[in-house]
C-alpha cells in the first residue's frame, strides 16, 4: 500500500497525516484488481522449518485473518507468552492465469519474521512486523488451486527491531490483512504525492511515480478530483520516462485540510496506450501547511493550534494485535469524539486503516519508525 506523509517535526518520530486507501474486500481499477483473502486459512502451532513436515501434521486449525497465537497472553493470568514459530496455510483458487499479468501477495503486517511458499516454492520473505510487503508469485502459481504456506516467527532475536527488552508484547502471527493483487506487466507504482507550496490563495502539487516495463507510445493522464468527484484539473504527458514527475501548479480556490474540516482530494493517474487506459492508480491528498514557531507553538494553515491528544497501542482485549479494520476505525473515532485532534501511535507504524481513518477524521499523527527488510 502507498503513503503520502506530512512531517511536522524532525526526529525519529513524525507527526503526520498519511494517505491510504485499501478498505474494500475487492477493489477493481482499470487493468488491475485487489482482492482480500483473509478468509479460510489454517494455522499450525509448530516451529518446524520443513514445509513437508508441517503439511504432514494433522493439527491444523481453521482460522480467519488477522490472527495471532498470543491473542490472550496479554490479558490472562499465566506468566510469559509464546515466542516461537507457527505456520499458516491457504488454498487459493485462481480460475485463470493471464500471461500479460503480474500476480502478487500483499501482506499488511506479519509479526515478526516470515517465509512465504507457493506450491512448495519459496517465493520470498520479510523481517519486521509493522511494515507491509509484497511477494511476487507470478512464476509460482498455476490455474486452479494453489497452496500458500507462510512460516512466521516471533522468537527472541537480538538482531531484529524492536528490542527484545521492549515494554510491549510482540504478537506473533499474520496480524493484518492479506491481499491478492494483479496488474498488467506494464504498470504504475510508487506513487508519492507532496504539496510543496500551499497558501490560503493557491497551492502546488508534486507527484512522483514509476512506470514499470514502459513501452513505446504510452502516455500518462493525471486528474485532480475534489471530494464530490468533480475534476479540478488534468494534464496529459507524452514522451515519458520510467521515472516520472507530475506537477499541478498555481491551483486556485483549494479547500485546505485541517482538524475541523479534513477536506481530501484525489489524484488519479492513468497509463494509456492509444487513448485506452491499461492501468490506473490513485492517492488521497490534503492540502495544508504547518510550522513550529519559537518556544513550541504549533501552527496549521497559518493559525495557532493547541494540540490535544492521546496515545494508542495497536492491540485489543481478546484479539491482541490481530484487530479488524472496524476495530481500528472505532478507536480513531473514539479519540476524535473525545475532543482530541492529535494521536501518538506506539511504538511502530500501525495498520493502514489507522492512517486512513485519521486522514478522514481530522487527526494529526505522531508516527514512530521501525526498520524492515525483505529477504
Amino acid at each position: 500500500m502507498k503513503f503520502s506523509i506530512s512531517v511536522l517535526k524532525k526526529s525519529l518520530f513524525l507527526i503526520c497525516v498519511i494517505m491510504v486507501s485499501c478498505n474494500a474486500t475487492t477493489e477493481k481499477k482499470q487493468g488491475r484488481s485487489k482482492t482480500n483473502i483473509n478468509k479460510e486459512w489454517q494455522y499450525l502451532e509448530n516451529n518446524t522449518n520443513s514445509t513437508a513436515q508441517a503439511l504432514a501434521l494433522a493439527s491444523w486449525q481453521d482460522i480467519n485473518l488477522p490472527h495471532t497465537w498470543n491473542a490472550l497472553d496479554a490479558t490472562d493470568v499465566t506468566p510469559g507468552y509464546r515466542r516461537s514459530a507457527g505456520w499458516y496455510k491457504k488454498e487459493l483458487n485462481i480460475p485463470t492465469v493471464a500471461s500479460n499479468q503480474i500476480y502478487q501477495l500483499y501482506f499488511e503486517g506479519v509479526n515478526i519474521t516470515s517465509e512465504v511458499y507457493v506450491n512448495g516454492k519459496n517465493v520470498g520473505g520479510h523481517i519486521g512486523g509493522y511494515i507491509g510487503f509484497n511477494i511476487d508469485i507470478t512464476d509460482a502459481i498455476s490455474q486452479g488451486n494453489n497452496t500458500i504456506l507462510v512460516r512466521v516467527d516471533n522468537g527472541n532475536n537480538p538482531e531484529v527491531i524492536p528490542s527484545q527488552k521492549s515494554d510491549f508484547f510482540i504478537f506473533g502471527g499474520i496480524t493484518r490483512d492479506v491481499w491478492l493483487e494483479t496488474f498488467p506487466k506494464e504498470h504504475l507504482s510508487n506513487l508519492k504525492v507532496s504539496t510543496p507550496n500551499v497558501t490560503n490563495n493557491n497551492a502546488n502539487l508534486l507527484a512522483t511515480l514509476t512506470i514499470n516495463n514502459l513501452s513505446d507510445n504510452s502516455t500518462i493522464k493525471a486528474i485532480l478530483i475534489d471530494k464530490n468527484g468533480t475534476e479540478i484539473q488534468s494534464q496529459k504527458l507524452e514522451n515519458i520516462n520510467s521515472n516520472l514527475e507530475i506537477s499541478f501548479n498555481d491551483l486556485k480556490d483549494i479547500k485546505l485540510w485541517d482538524t475541523d474540516n479534513p477536506y481530501l482530494y484525489t489524484l488519479k493517474v492513468q497509463l494509456l496506450q492509444n487513448d485506452t487506459t491499461i492501468d490506473e492508480i490513485s492517492e488521497s491528498i490534503g492540502f495544508r501547511w504547518f510550522e513550529f514557531k519559537d518556544y513550541g507553538a504549533f501552527y496549521l494553515n497559518g493559525k495557532r493550534l493547541l494540540l490535544r491528544g492521546t496515545h494508542r497501542h495497536e492491540e485489543h482485549a481478546g484479539v491482541g494485535a490481530a484487530m479488524s479494520n472496524a476495530q481500528h476505525r472505532a478507536d480513531m473515532e473514539l479519540i476524535k469524539d473525545m475532543g482530541a485532534n492529535f494521536v501518538r501511535l506506539a511504538h511502530y507504524p500501525q495498520d493502514p486503516e489507522v492512517y486512513k481513518a485519521c486522514n478522514e477524521l481530522g487527526l494529526l499523527v505522531w508516527d514512530e519508525l521501525h526498520g524492515a527488510v525483505e529477504v
